[in-house]
């Protein structure tokens, strides 16, 4: 994450002028009128999109953009991977309940140009700003309300689309924009005929019917044991309020920085609020989140791997874990802290799982996708390791 610091000075852009009657797209629910702004201002750091309105700077806000190819781009492939045969396939219940619809503004209008490098550099940012996915989208929020706050004159931004380049996104601001700035021309439901025409360039497929895919093999086999007062109802937020703590423990069982598994947790959480409909009806919905999360986690060490300077902290002895790490919460011995936390990542995986979150061998193998024999050898394997760096069996205490 390359999240920088606000400078000294005033952060003043340059306006990018879009003349009266120019043509927008945007993709909307059948809920909220093409020209409608969207009210909604989220206190989440995993909800929302990069320019939202916060708490602490609510606006009513509109995204649209220049074609109805990036439109649908920007809405329906984030977080869609290729797959082996180098094309991305949606499910047809992404698009249900949407309509694609072209507005045209009334009156010229004034953005914040981060159209480029130049431009980024004038207001003191990166294309970190533009191009962060949505598990830095918090941060990008805070620095739309700081790039307002000096920019009052700014109706809205527009910067590089991130699926569709070298198109353009816009948002603009419901609390700086005349009431009736956008008219409609046309809308119309979003079917997979329409959304196929409009992808084909980005080798992506809505089928007419729900392909098998990846949610079909997550690892789902069995529920992981939950206490009795966790009812998790059949909605998304009920979901994640009964399980994000579950998920964050999991994912730091594995990386042991509990911040960054706070973070990929949200991310994964974010991609299957996305996806609920197919999520919903998963045979094992925290098994999904599950893998999504440490899909998340081992690209973040793909990427530090070739750029060690971002050390993730993961032998540094000298980082406290605070009481928010369960092995911290649980082990009470610093030492032994110490020792599982300089552990192998798959040991330590398997060990805390184990032993501090208290899962079965099997349950184990489910989650992690290894067999069972594989769990029992990595276990063997970090008691060993543990002996050799205490002196004695954890299980049996003493000193070393």
């Amino acid at each position: 994450m390359s999240v920088l610091r606000p400078p000294s000075q005033p952060l003043v852009g340059e306006a990018f002028r879009i003349p009266e009657g120019t043509s927008l797209h945007r993709v909307h629910h059948e809920r909220r009128g093409p020209t409608a702004f969207n009210p909604v201002v989220e206190n989440s750091h995993f909800f929302g999109e990069r320019f939202d309105g916060t708490p602490a700077d609510p606006y009513p806000f509109l995204y649209a953009a220049f074609t109805p190819e990036t439109a649908l781009a920007e809405t329906v492939l984030h977080a869609v991977p290729f797959d082996e045969g180098g094309a991305r396939l949606i499910s047809p219940k992404i698009i249900s309940g949407r309509r694609l619809a072209e507005l045209r503004t009334t009156e010229p209008l004034d953005l914040l140009d981060l159209t480029s490098a130049a431009a980024l550099a004038r207001v003191g940012q990166s294309s970190w700003l533009v191009l962060a996915d949505s598990g830095e989208y918090r941060h990008t929020r805070a620095w739309a309300a700081l790039l307002r706050e000096h920019n009052p004159w700014a109706q809205g931004f527009v910067w590089p689309s991130f699926c569709s380049h070298p198109e353009h996104m816009v948002v603009l601001f419901g609390d700086r924009c005349p009431s009736n700035i956008l008219g409609e021309v046309k809308s119309a439901p979003l079917n997979p005929t329409r959304a196929n025409d409009l992808l084909r360039a980005f080798r992506a497929q809505i089928p007419h019917q729900d392909p098998p895919g990846p949610l079909d093999e997550a690892l789902p086999i069995s529920e992981p044991p939950q206490p009795a007062k966790e009812k998790e109802g059949d909605d998304f937020v009920s979901f994640f309020k009964a399980h994000f703590p579950q998920v964050c423990r999991i994912l730091n069982a594995r990386q042991n920085d509990w911040e960054l598994a706070q973070d990929a947790a949200s991310r994964a959480f974010e991609i299957a609020h996305r996806r609920w409909p197919d999520v919903r009806a998963h045979p094992n919905r925290v098994g999904w989140v599950v893998k999504t999360g440490r899909r998340i986690l081992m690209r973040v060490h793909r990427i530090q791997a070739k750029h060690p300077e971002q050390h993730l902290g993961d032998t540094d002895l000298n980082v406290s874990c605070e009481d928010l790490d369960p092995a911290t919460t649980t082990v009470e011995k610093v030492a032994l802290r110490a020792a599982i936390r300089n552990l192998a990542r798959d040991k330590r995986e398997c060990f805390v799982m184990h032993y501090v979150l208290h899962y079965s061998v099997a349950d184990i193998a489910e989650f992690v996708q290894i067999p069972p024999g594989t769990v029992k050898s990595r276990l063997s394997a970090a008691r060993r390791d543990l002996r050799d760096a205490l002196g004695h069996d954890f299980r049996e205490g003493g000193t070393r």
